[in-house]
């Protein structure tokens, strides 16, 4: 899977808006979508910038805790806990190759998937 696609998935499986963004509470309710959009864009350009940068020595090595202290040392202002999960779930899905297929008359996806087992 590519970077991008791993630090997507990432975000949004570990990322709690309220935790990382407790102001959320005082905003007006028209004000949340923009705000919380822009947050993740630019955490994601953030993840992607530091990663592409300074991570390779972490992905090769599945060295999740380092990732996570260059993220953190880099700027990324995320809490420590959450940007750890982050950046575990950025590893595991980097060893995934997965590529769509097709989609079945049923309405299912088909992909092929392959990934590296430890």
């Amino acid at each position: 899977m590519s970077i991008e696609a791993c630090i997507a998935h990432a975000i949004h499986n570990d990322l709690d808006i309220v935790e990382a963004l407790p102001e959320v509470h005082d905003l007006n309710v028209e004000d949340l979508e923009p705000y919380i959009e822009s947050y993740i864009v630019s955490v994601q350009e953030s993840l992607k910038r530091v990663i592409s940068e300074h991570g390779e020595p972490y992905l090769k090595a599945k060295d999740a805790a380092g990732l996570c202290a260059t993220c953190l040392e880099e700027g990324i202002g995320l809490p420590p806990a959450m940007l750890l999960k982050m950046c575990q779930t950025i590893l595991q899905l980097s060893t995934v190759d997965a590529r769509f297929i097709l989609d079945t008359d049923q309405g299912a996806s088909l992909y092929y998937m392959k990934m590296t087992v430890a």
